[in-house]
């Protein structure tokens, strides 16, 4: 499988899929954009005026037609920018529920991980208490051995 030269082909792949998955939710965005006004002029066309803008001026920059400063972008036909406003809207609500998604589960995994780690800890210091204790039994049982083998001892001589 060739990945076209591609540096990230997996990537390109999962924008295609929020790309697919955004198009019914930006049909409904951009037809609510064409019934009212002021959806319009909040969500859709601020969005796609300023992506329009940085994208031409970014591609005159890169492919060196800036050699003469370009001072104005053109503007976008109103029907290209509600649609276009209407992509990047579906497009950043899906990306921002993914990425919510997203940080739930790294918080669950977080949680799940510090979880263990308190449960590790306390049989380690569960563990630690426990040889103490047969420390104590031990040095306790090494003294009974050395009395009775005084006890022993004096029993012998006298």
């Amino acid at each position: 499988m060739s990945s076209g030269g591609q540096p990230f082909p997996l990537s390109k792949l999962a924008f295609m899929y929020v790309k697919k998955i955004a198009q019914p939710l930006a049909n409904r965005i951009a037809a609510r954009a064409k019934k009212d006004e002021r959806f319009k002029e909040i969500f859709c066309l601020p969005p796609a005026n300023m992506y329009h803008f940085y994208e031409a001026k970014i591609k005159f920059r890169f492919m060196n037609i800036g050699k003469v400063r370009i001072k104005k972008v053109p503007k976008l036909d109103e029907k290209t920018a509600i649609e276009l406003g209407s992509n990047l809207c579906a497009e950043f609500i899906i990306m921002s529920i993914a990425s919510v998604i997203a940080l739930n589960e790294v918080m669950k995994y977080k949680e799940r991980e510090r979880q263990k780690d308190l449960a590790s800890d306390l049989e380690l210091q569960e563990l630690n208490n426990c040889v103490t204790r047969l420390q104590n039994i031990i040095e306790s049982q090494k003294e009974d051995i050395d009395r009775l083998r005084e006890i022993v001892s004096s029993y012998e001589r006298g």
